[in-house]
């Protein structure tokens, strides 16, 4: 029966807490000697600040080190530098705390990223809301939606182009512009919907729905254009969002699409990993509008003729 083979790590937050280094169990507070095999490796440094594979032992298989307890108290007496105790919660910790890290524990470093970020989102969210006041202020508006209806791969595993796509279109006040189900592929393709427009006729009503108006796009709207004219057909409009590929905020860059966007406004992370959470798509382009004035902060005026939902039909 083979062993198995040791496990490899590309960040010392990926170590699991059982394992560790032969460095880290002689640091300890109580310090410890490895007494089994190498169990894994993470990516290191060493002190000319070249990258090692530090070698990992499982700590349950370590056995003491030979000083005794009043020798620990000793060198605990004499220590001017090492810190053992969390500054923020008093954790006594079992190793040495970093003064990079405001001598802070695991956990308390991690709140202390996680509310960091969050204070970044915060910011992050009025910096959107501007953005969006300014969609609003700024003239005649195309928010649209885009769904592909996706063909089968090739028998190699290759991706096809689209067979269909829908695309919404409502203006600055909600009002529906276009609701168009396109053929993407071409008359001897399959599996395209029987109902959908033909690509000249798709074409023309989307150029009419877009024609002189900025752009704010949730789906392949590029896509799209790209395949009409491909099949003879192309937009009589240029395919351009109202928005930028992506932005700066302090050491952060931002992602400045559409759905991103959304995201960063809603603003709500993962409690396991910290991550921004990835919120339920709007799902029309009505419903994008609304999302939309609400990052404004605007509400929609009584009495406005907005979009009927554009999936009750």
């Amino acid at each position: 029966m083979s062993k198995e083979s040791p496990a490899e790590f590309g960040r010392w937050n990926e170590v699991p807490w059982e394992y560790a280094s032969r460095t880290q169990m002689s640091r300890a507070d109580l310090p410890r000697r490895p007494d089994g095999p190498v169990v894994g490796y993470v990516a290191g440094r060493d002190f000319r600040d070249k990258e090692i594979a530090v070698e990992l032992y499982d700590v349950r298989a370590s056995r003491p080190s030979g000083a005794s307890g009043p020798q620990l108290a000793a060198a605990a007496e004499r220590r001017t530098s090492a810190v053992f105790e969390c500054s923020a919660c008093g954790a006594q910790t079992q190793l040495p705390l970093s003064e990079d890290g405001g001598h802070l524990c695991v956990m308390c470093r991690r709140i202390a990223g996680i509310a960091g970020f969050q204070a970044e989102l915060r910011t992050r969210r009025e910096e959107i809301g501007s953005w969006a006041r300014s969609l609003f202020a700024g003239g005649e508006l195309a928010i649209v939606w885009v769904e592909l209806t996706a063909a089968p791969d090739t028998p190699a595993g290759r991706r096809r182009p689209p067979l269909a796509g829908r695309v919404q279109v409502v203006d600055e006040s909600g009002r529906r512009r276009a609701d168009v189900l396109v053929r993407l592929a071409g008359p001897r393709t399959k599996g395209a919907p029987a109902e959908a427009l033909s690509p000249e006729d798709g074409a023309q009503a989307l150029s009419r729905a877009l024609a002189g108006r900025r752009q704010v796009v949730w789906g392949a709207l590029d896509l799209v254009g790209s395949r009409l004219s491909e099949l003879g057909h192309p937009l009589a409009v240029t395919v351009a969002s109202a928005q930028s590929a992506g932005s700066r905020s302090g050491d952060r860059s931002w992602d400045d699409s559409v759905p991103a966007r959304f995201a960063q406004w809603r603003g709500e992370l993962d409690p396991i990993s910290g991550v921004l959470r990835t919120p339920w798509s709007p799902g029309s382009a009505d419903r994008l509008w609304w999302v939309l004035r609400r990052m404004a902060g605007v509400r929609a005026a009584a009495g406005t003729e907005s979009a009927a939902s554009l999936t009750e039909r």
